[in-house]
């Protein structure tokens, strides 16, 4: 199994169970390359590569 790691959604995107999620909702990530498996509370969003950044977003507010 490939290492999990945290992402960021860049766009809206729905997840299978039929939610849209929107940009800057916290993502875990699974799998390289060019699409990805990605999920949102056991929701599953299979991501394109710039649909989603790697790490956290992080707000200059929040410094």
């Amino acid at each position: 199994m490939s290492a999990q790691r945290l992402g960021t959604l860049l766009v809206a995107v729905p997840g299978l169970s039929g939610t849209t999620y929107p940009p800057g909702t916290t993502v875990t990530v699974r799998g390289r390359g060019a699409t990805v498996d990605a999920f949102v509370n056991g929701d599953w969003l299979p991501l394109s590569w710039w649909e989603f950044s790697d790490g956290l977003r992080e707000d200059i507010a929040d410094r």
